[in-house]
């Protein structure tokens, strides 16, 4: 009951006062309040679609290079997959000497059966090590399934025994 007193009351009091003001002034009224109410509606409703529409189109460009190139990256992913599953060729002492001595090492044992590898290294730079196990991981579908590093008083370099397994062709 309270809110019809109120409103019987507001509705009095704008009354009152519209009765009060003069032609001229009831026209200034109505039309700041057209003008208001205007900028209102463009303030809540059409600016901050503009405004979003405004950013969408200079971002729509970056969005759609940055799709193109997440497209790309899974294709190539996609042929990195099969093209990877269909080079591994088993691995032979022979092949293991080439990439060893393409390097400059020398391996004192290379022990070769079924999928394992087992090579023993004395000297051998670790970097170079390293890079030559990263390689055969690429290639050869090496995997270093255990490594025993012995490192040696100079400097980077070290004796090591490192058996990897090669991954399957699967198909």
């Amino acid at each position: 009951m309270k809110a019809s007193v109120l409103l019987s009351t507001l509705s009095e009091s704008a009354t009152t006062f519209w009765n009060a003001r003069n032609e001229r002034e009831r026209s200034i009224l109505l039309a700041g309040s057209a003008a208001l109410v205007l900028l209102l509606i463009y303030a809540i409703l059409f600016g901050p679609a503009l405004n979003g529409r405004e950013k969408l189109s200079k971002d729509l460009p970056v969005l759609r290079q940055q799709a193109a190139e997440i497209q790309a990256l899974a294709k190539q992913a996609a042929d990195l997959k099969i093209g990877g599953a269909l080079e591994a060729v088993p691995v032979t002492q022979e092949s293991i000497t080439t990439s060893l001595s393409g390097l400059g090492m020398k391996a004192q044992n290379i022990s070769v059966t079924d999928d394992l590898v087992r090579v023993q290294l004395n000297p051998v730079s670790f970097a170079g090590l390293l890079d030559w196990i990263g390689d055969q991981q690429k290639t050869a579908h090496l995997t270093v399934i255990d490594a025993n590093f012995i490192a040696l008083p100079q400097t980077d370099m070290v004796n090591a025994t490192v058996t990897f397994r090669q991954q399957k062709n699967e198909g």
